[in-house]
């Protein structure tokens, strides 16, 4: 089974973002050190800009409060790469919640680049509300909770 099989498992089959299903957006400008020896953006880069592109959720004042001291912590990230992504130039990348738990929230993200804005690559986090001190999972705030729920995009919008 390779990631290119259309009877692959979805998290091994090959999926392309639509714009339009993402609530999210952060842009980012690529640089000269983002690439290797291929000479494409870095795979290690490009988790780099999910990763920056997820805490656009956690932007507004407000979030903090209700985070009551707790930090994120990522227990499961699955890249999936469609397209090389090259300097010089930018992308965008979308983040949306698809499903928030009792201590943790799911998010679909998509990066888009290149003229034509197509997807580059897809990307799925798992998320977890750790206690600042003990590292343990805490429950998700009531406000926070709804926040994130208010937020949720529908996977079916996301991928095709």
């Amino acid at each position: 089974m390779t990631a290119f099989d259309a009877d692959a498992p979805p998290f091994t089959r090959r999926t392309i973002a639509q714009r339009d299903a993402f609530r999210f957006w952060t842009e980012e400008k690529l640089r000269n050190a983002d690439t290797d020896q291929f000479r494409h953006v870095n795979n290690a880069v490009i988790a780099t800009f999910f990763e920056a592109a997820r805490m656009e959720i956690f932007a507004p004042p407000a979030i903090r409060k209700w985070m009551n001291g707790a930090n994120l912590a990522v227990v499961r990230l699955l890249i999936e790469f469609s397209a090389e992504v090259h300097f010089p130039g930018d992308v965008s990348v979308g983040s949306t919640v698809v499903e928030v738990g009792q201590t943790s929230f799911r998010v679909q993200q998509g990066l888009f680049s290149g003229a034509d804005e197509s997807s580059s690559a897809t990307a799925e986090a798992v998320c977890v509300f750790v206690h600042g001190d003990t590292g343990r999972p805490v429950p998700v705030a009531p406000e926070l909770h709804a926040y994130l729920l208010a937020h949720r995009g529908d996977v079916t919008e996301i991928v095709q």
